[in-house]
């Protein structure tokens, strides 16, 4: 009968136990403050409040569909679902093919 050592064979190399705990001396984090999100309406995700900020930074010449996807990074389909909902709270209007940005008043915390 063989008196080998069977199974795991290969891992002969750094089996040593690890220390533990951190590897990087102890060294004092700044305490983040986590971001405060613009609340408009409590309707609304912050998915569609991006897209609002976005419109409201394009300033009085509005902007288009294709300008405001751009800006906001999401699909010019999603800018008009958002749109839509905007347009619904009564934050968003449409003037000839630009959307405007309105109710001001109505931001919660900014």
């Amino acid at each position: 009968m063989s008196r080998r050592q069977k199974g795991r064979r290969h891992r002969k190399v750094n089996r040593t136990p690890r220390p533990v705990g951190s590897s990087r001396p102890y060294a004092v984090r700044p305490q983040a403050q986590p971001p405060q999100p613009r609340a408009v309406a409590p309707e609304l995700g912050r998915h569609v409040i991006r897209t609002w900020d976005g419109l409201r930074s394009c300033g009085p010449g509005g902007a288009s569909v294709a300008d405001l996807s751009a800006a906001v990074g999401y699909q010019p389909r999603t800018i008009l679902k958002h749109i839509n909902g905007l347009v619904s709270q009564g934050l968003a209007e449409q003037r000839g093919d630009r959307w405007f940005a309105t109710g001001e008043g109505l931001l919660v915390g900014s």
